[in-house]
């Protein structure tokens, strides 16, 4: 009989203080510590996580869980799913907090769609690495609870054929970049859906090329902004970040592509920046793919959305509004999913990468600067 439903699949709850968790150190529940062992005969998706950020203990000012990382079967996947545990640029808050209720998922579920069924699957457990960020400029590491949850589907070996609608997955598949005219062909042998091809399907540890994943990341400016209106590049080897899973400059061969879906930018750390919510100094943000900027514009210096204090539809995470009908004035947590663009891009065989502009005032570094988060589909063709 079938009974999979959707399930807390993993809840980790950091401990209360005095048991902080230091700078700039990793937490690593075990699976059985966060529920997230399965038995023999079973297999589980992930398709959303939710995040309860720390704040100190007035509940007013952000902490700096810097990252979160889903570990599948041992294997961590930060090269590809790397999740701002921050207030300000939450990428994935409380499904009931969220406005207008756009949860990212990792994927759609007990689907036959390879591009559509990308969620993370194990077929062991499941856990998560927590990383606690510096402590500079007012802002500590994760030293306040947290608290991350992952939902998904858990499926016995005989309900797999009848979960995945016959159980194969059908290939092969194309990513279409409509506003640019491009598309990647994706070659490979149809896959049964059983308990032995479950690591190997997307979203699997396991895969055969070519591999597909979901791919969620963030990125802080680690430099300044040059003042001049010009691009600022988010690219590890340039030291515009600090981390190589922050980089967001890819120069890729015809064996690499990246189908980019959402683009999101947000203050790093809104209590940084009394009123919350003011953008510091940022002008314009977007995407720059084979020379060309995304959106267009009608001369260079007007491409790119326009991301300042007062027109910013690509704004994400923690939304500071309040509540006045009571003294005090009380906090109300409501986050912003990554806006999703109006047709994704294909990065593919060419050199692209996210581009933030000032108005003419440099952008302030990390942590008094901006970050931003991008999600799509990684494809890796290479052997």
């Amino acid at each position: 009989m079938e009974h999979y439903e959707l399930r807390l699949l993993a809840d980790y709850t950091q401990p209360a203080p005095p048991a902080v968790q230091a700078a700039n150190t990793w937490a690593r529940p075990t699976p059985a510590a966060v529920g997230g062992e399965l038995e023999a005969d079973e297999r589980g998706e992930i398709v959303f996580a939710e995040i309860v950020p720390p704040v100190d203990a007035p509940g007013l000012n952000d902490e700096d869980l810097r990252k979160v990382v889903i570990v599948l079967d041992g294997h961590e996947t930060g090269d590809y799913v790397s999740l701002s545990g921050v207030r300000s640029s939450l990428m994935a808050p409380p499904k009931e907090r969220i406005w207008q209720n756009r949860l990212y998922s990792f994927g759609t579920p007990h689907n036959t769609n390879p591009l559509l069924n990308t969620t993370l699957k194990y077929k062991q457990n499941v856990t998560v690495a927590c990383l606690a960020g510096p402590a500079a400029a007012g802002i500590t590491g994760a030293s306040q609870q947290y608290r991350i949850r992952l939902w998904g589907y858990v499926y016995k070996e005989e309900e797999l054929a009848s979960a995945f609608n016959g159980g194969i997955m059908t290939f092969p598949v194309y990513l279409n970049d409509r506003a640019r005219r491009r598309r990647l062909n994706i070659i490979k042998s149809p896959i049964p859906i059983n308990a032995s091809t479950w690591q190997t399907l997307p979203g699997g540890v396991n895969q055969a090329i070519p591999k597909i994943n979901p791919f969620a990341r963030f990125a802080y400016n680690a430099l300044v902004t040059d003042g001049l209106q010009g691009d600022y590049q988010f690219r590890f080897p340039a030291a515009g970040v600090l981390d190589e899973e922050e980089n967001m400059y890819w120069e890729f061969d015809e064996m690499d592509a990246l189908l980019v879906k959402g683009l999101g930018v947000s203050p790093s750390f809104d209590t940084l920046m009394p009123p919350a919510g003011v953008f510091p100094n940022l002008a314009r943000t977007g995407l720059r793919i084979d020379g060309d900027y995304h959106p267009k514009g009608p001369t260079t210096r007007l491409s790119l959305f326009p991301t300042d204090g007062l027109i910013n539809d690509r704004n994400y995470g923690w939304l500071p509004v309040v509540l006045n009908v009571a003294a005090p004035i009380a906090p109300l947590d409501v986050y912003a999913a990554i806006p999703k663009l109006d047709e994704p891009l294909l990065i593919w065989n060419e050199i692209g990468y996210v581009v933030v502009r000032d108005n003419g005032v440099a952008v302030p570094a990390d942590p008094a600067g901006v970050t931003v988060a991008l999600t799509g589909i990684r494809i890796e063709m290479r052997t």
